[in-house]
Formats: structure tokens, sequence, C-alpha cells
């Protein structure tokens, strides 16, 4: 009898160390879950900064250099952008409200979405 206590004894000392590891990796594993999570989050509020801040100093020519070449750059990819969207548009007798980005007719003189006036195309 006193070889089943000792087994039993053993088993169950095995069953805390195995289940206090468990908890320890899962608690580790947590950790690093939300720590991935929260870099996530970080890196779209710095991309939510850095468009906040382009707003404020994209007309602003009294800004340090480096942001005003990056300012520049931005602007450049944006025109180039447009460009390609309006050629698209064309392409399909369609063209972008620019008060929400809608997808409408060329021929439409009010957006179909957000109502604003459309300028009149040549």
């Amino acid at each position: 009898m006193e070889f089943f206590d000792d087994a039993v004894n053993k088993t169950k000392e095995v069953f805390e160390t195995v289940s206090k590891k468990t908890g320890e990796v899962i608690a580790t594993e947590k950790q690093r879950f939300d720590m991935a999570s929260l870099k996530t989050k970080r890196e779209k509020d710095y991309t939510a900064l850095g468009k906040i801040y382009y707003e404020f100093v994209k007309d602003n020519e009294d800004v340090p250099e480096g942001v005003k070449e990056l300012v520049d750059s931005i602007k450049e990819k944006s025109l180039e952008i447009d460009r390609l969207a309006s050629e698209i548009q064309g392409a399909k007798n369609r063209r972008v409200c620019k008060s929400c980005g809608a997808n409408i007719d060329k021929n439409s003189i009010y957006c179909n979405i957000c109502g604003a006036k459309l300028d009149i195309e040549e």
C-alpha cells in the first residue's frame, strides 16, 4: 500500500509541476500576444500622428528640412495617385467625388453618396 501512496504522491507532484509550468507558458504567450497587439496599435497611432502632422505642416514653408522633403514627397505621390485615378475613372466613364471619394458617373452633377456638388469637367 505504501508503494501505491508514493506513486499517488509523485503523480500529484508531477501534475502540480506540469500545471504550474503550463500556466507560466500560457501567461507568457498571452503577454507576447498582448505586446504584439500593442505594437500594432502603436504603429497605427504613429501613422495617424504622421497624417495629422502632415496636414499641419503641408502648406507651411517654415519646417525642418527633413520634414519639408517628406512633405514634398507625399505631395508628389498624392498628385500622381490622383492622376492615375483620373485615368482609370476616365477609361470607365467614371470619376471620383472629391468630397467623399465615391466612384460616380462622369456626367453626374451631384454625388449620389454625399450629395456634394461636383465640378463640371471639360
